[in-house]
């Protein structure tokens, strides 16, 4: 059986198109990112810059990889963008729309890259609508493309063709890093015209030393084409590290002095490199330096750009100039493309397998050191310490690979709020504050779903139609505000608009209808508040395509509890609604402080403690949850005696000490008969049977063997604090644990 040409590019594609996919999913975010920032400040020029680098990438790599669809569809987005930044488009809510749309179908096509069949025809038929809408703009008269009463753009002129001549030697390992210089050269040849094409193999060594995963291989080729050097050398991308490459075109003096301004060193101000390379004298920069000037001292004369008064008053060549402010533009740009060649892709999978290995080396440790205190060994205790502290340095940087800013999730509702709202016939203002905050990956993604339901939920329910608004006595535009802080050791997320509340007597009416209230009892307004949560609560008059139906909100709660996290309203009627989502920086390793009741052993997230007193034994009066008071310097703090709440077993002790710790409540007290210490605790899950314990977030396993269960500080609040003491959700039973 041969192994054809054909059989080698499959083999190309299957080991290299997840990275593509992954890079193009990334671009067609910030496509969209881009385009709904560039709706807010349409003159911006680097914003335009980016979106058209973005389209860019996605089709030249698209065209590595022979995907033709998207090639061919992004060609006329492309284009479109291309004539956006020439001035013969204005960017307008219309267009902006239809750009969404297209990047729409750019990220199907991506997604579906390996699967024809799920290409259907009405996707086809509405890529089909896009394309002839592109060109109706991209074909237009010059004249035409501008919005009304905005300047007619003069059209730039395309340049001729060059004949490229382009050498490449390939590396060794080219073939087992998936790549197939066979690819690039048909990628080259969809470009223009191969005028001749000849393949090295000098370094091919005799049949009895060649190794068949080695490339051996190198290619020269003249090409016609009018691509620019840039979008030559972009066919090579992929192979950029394994490959020598030349390309090069018979120069100009134009082309020559572009060249050497690419070449050049940092230089700053854009005249001083034309003087550096000789394209005009320092007395002709002179001159126009002052004409500009004199033009910014004068009103009535129009301003004039540097670049326009370079090429009419010095005569300097227009690709000259351009090639001026294309290095220019580089250098802005060259500490951020820095930055971003220092970060390298990793599997989710492995990092997840890294952490769970982390967390069983700290269970070890934990183990290392009770053995060391067991056997007393002064030289070996030292030595444990030492191990733990490194342990430890290795858990936070470990942990910190899995940070990510909650910006990047914010961003994408940016297009859900566009989109509702005018859908909805409504206005609204989108802020996005303190996305520079960070959560722990997993987190990041299991809160994008609870986080679009309240968003929309805000923007369905909370925030009036513009007539409503202003009857009110409010500006047309409601205020949507998604912001993000740190708080001690958790994250506060918090959505916030400025509509009309939540209407308590109807929320209550409904809950009388439905029976999840008595009739006639009038709850807290907190309580009337979270009734929205309940399954199936829905207050809405009629259904509609976002809400009415009560689904959704009572899977946002669960989904947040899921997450050690914690939900609160805050409702002004009439003048707006305040969510507030408190979460845990992460789900895998904390540092605990650890307690002991009778046999049993709790842990308490270490930031949430704030001090240890000691307190009275068996002869404080408490309820039958175990709650009790007591005053510490001059105030009233609740305590909660844990083996009255879960029915520990236990030798009661006429001394005992009482933990003060921070709850969203504010501070209160746990009562517990022994202090362990503080150790690093890794969290596991609760078993099925146990998610109605009250109280408690997960469990630990210590290393001795044993098992503590982790204390939820901020639900423990809520049971301490409530006004009536409510029972223990746990079958009604006592249970040693």
């Amino acid at each position: 059986m041969s192994y054809s040409d054909n059989d080698a590019d499959q083999d190309f594609i299957a080991a290299a198109l997840p990275a593509f996919i992954s890079e193009a999913v990334e671009q067609t975010e910030a496509i969209e990112t881009l385009l709904l920032e560039l709706e807010e400040q349409p003159d911006n020029r680097e914003l335009l810059d980016s979106l058209f680098r973005c389209a860019h990438t996605v089709k030249g790599s698209a065209g590595i990889f022979g995907l033709n669809k998207v090639v061919e569809f992004t060609h006329h987005v492309e284009t479109l963008l291309d004539q956006m930044r020439e001035g013969q488009i204005v960017l307008d809510p219309r267009l902006s729309t239809l750009l969404l749309r297209c990047n729409d179908q750019i990220k199907l096509l991506v997604a579906t890259a390996t699967d024809d069949a799920a290409d259907t025809p009405e996707q086809k038929d509405e890529r089909a609508d896009l394309v002839i809408q592109l060109r109706a703009l991209t074909e237009a008269p010059a004249q035409t493309k501008a919005s009304p009463g905005a300047p007619a753009a003069t059209p730039v002129a395309v340049g001729g063709l060059t004949r490229w001549t382009i050498s490449a030697r390939f590396g060794p390992d080219t073939f087992r890093n998936g790549m197939d210089p066979l690819s690039i050269a048909r990628y080259l040849a969809g470009m223009g015209k191969v005028l001749s094409m000849r393949c090295g193999i000098e370094a091919v060594p005799s049949l009895a030393n060649l190794n068949p995963e080695t490339c051996y291989l190198s290619f020269g080729m003249e090409l016609e084409s009018a691509a620019s050097r840039e979008e030559v050398e972009g066919a090579f991308s992929f192979v950029a590290d394994d490959c020598q490459l030349d390309v090069s075109a018979p120069e100009t003096h134009e082309q020559k002095l572009a060249r050497q301004l690419e070449e050049m060193p940092e230089t700053p101000r854009l005249g001083d490199m034309l003087v550096s390379v000789g394209a005009l004298t320092q007395d002709r920069l002179s001159e126009v330096l002052s004409t500009q000037q004199q033009s910014r001292g004068m009103p009535q004369m129009p301003k004039s750009k540097i670049g326009d008064l370079l090429e009419t008053q010095a005569g300097v060549a227009p690709e000259v100039v351009a090639a001026a402010l294309g290095k220019q533009q580089k250098l802005r740009e060259s500490s951020s493309a820095g930055e971003e060649g220092r970060y390298i892709r990793v599997q989710a999978d492995r990092l997840d397998a890294v952490i769970n290995l982390l967390g069983e080396l700290v269970i070890a440790g934990a183990g290392a050191t009770l053995l060391a205190r067991e056997a007393g060994e002064v030289a070996l205790t030292e030595a444990n310490l030492h191990m733990n502290s490194l342990i430890e340095e290795i858990r936070n940087g470990t942990l910190g690979l899995r940070m990510v800013p909650v910006g990047e999730t914010f961003s994408r509702f940016r297009r859900v709020v566009r989109d509702t709202a005018s859908s909805l016939g409504k206005e609204v203002n989108f802020e996005i504050v303190g996305g520079e905050a960070e959560l722990d990956k997993s987190m990041v993604e299991k809160i994008a779903d609870p986080l679009m339901h309240l968003v929309r939920n805000s923007l369905d329910h909370g925030l009036e139609p513009p007539q409503e608004r202003l009857a009110a006595g409010k500006p047309s535009a409601g205020r949507l505000t998604l912001s993000a802080q740190h708080e001690t050791g958790s994250i506060l997320i918090r959505i916030e608009d400025d509509g009309r509340g939540i209407n308590r007597e109807r929320v209550l009416q409904r809950a009388w209808n439905r029976g999840l209230v008595e009739q006639g009892v009038v709850p807290s307004d907190d309580a009337i508040n979270m009734l929205i949560f309940e399954p199936g609560f829905s207050t809405a008059e009629q259904v509609t395509n976002l809400s009415g139906r009560g689904v959704g909100m009572d899977v946002v709660r669960r989904n947040i509890e899921a997450l050690r996290g914690s939900l609160k309203l805050t409702s002004n009627p009439g003048q707006g609604l305040q969510v507030d989502i408190r979460l845990p920086l992460t789900l895998a390793i904390i540092d605990g402080f650890l307690v002991g009741v009778g046999g049993s052993k709790f842990v308490l997230p270490l930031e949430s403690v704030v001090e240890v007193i000691e307190a009275g034994g068996s002869h404080v009066k408490v309820d039958k949850t175990g709650r009790h008071c007591l005053e510490l310097r001059g105030a009233v703090l609740p305590v909660v005696r844990l083996r009255t709440l879960y029915s520990v077993e236990s030798t009661h002790t006429d001394r005992v000490s009482v933990v003060v710790v921070n709850s969203t409540r504010g501070k209160y007290g746990i009562e517990v008969e022994v202090l362990l210490g503080q150790q690093q605790t890794v969290i596991k899950p609760l078993g099925r049977l146990f998610k109605t314990l009250r109280g408690i977030s997960g469990s630990s396993i210590l290393g001795s063997g044993e098992v503590a269960l982790i204390l939820d500080v901020n639900s423990l609040g809520s049971l301490v604090t409530a006004e009536k003491a409510p029972g223990v959700a746990m079958a009604g039973e006592s249970t040693a644990l």
